[in-house]
C-alpha cells in the first residue's frame, strides 16, 4: 500500500482513538497542563497509527489464509 492510502485509511481512526485516550486522561487528572496534553495526544496518534499500519496487513493475511 502506498503512503496516501495508508494515511487516509488509518489516520482518522488513530485521531479519534487518541482523542478518547487524551480526554480520559485529562478527566481522571493524569495530565493537567496544555503541553502535556499536546504531547500525549501526538504520542497516541503516532503509536495508534503505527499499530494500525502494522496490524492490519497481518490480520488481512491471517483471515485471507483461513477463508481460502
Amino acid at each position: 500500500m502506498e503512503l496516501r492510502k495508508l494515511v487516509s485509511a488509518h489516520l482518522p481512526n488513530a485521531v479519534v482513538a487518541a482523542i478518547i485516550f487524551t480526554v480520559y486522561n485529562t478527566y481522571t487528572g493524569d495530565i493537567a497542563n496544555p503541553v502535556s496534553i499536546g504531547v500525549e495526544f501526538i504520542s497516541y496518534v503516532i503509536a495508534i497509527f503505527i499499530g494500525f499500519v502494522v496490524i492490519t496487513p497481518i490480520l488481512n493475511k491471517v483471515f485471507d489464509s483461513i477463508t481460502t
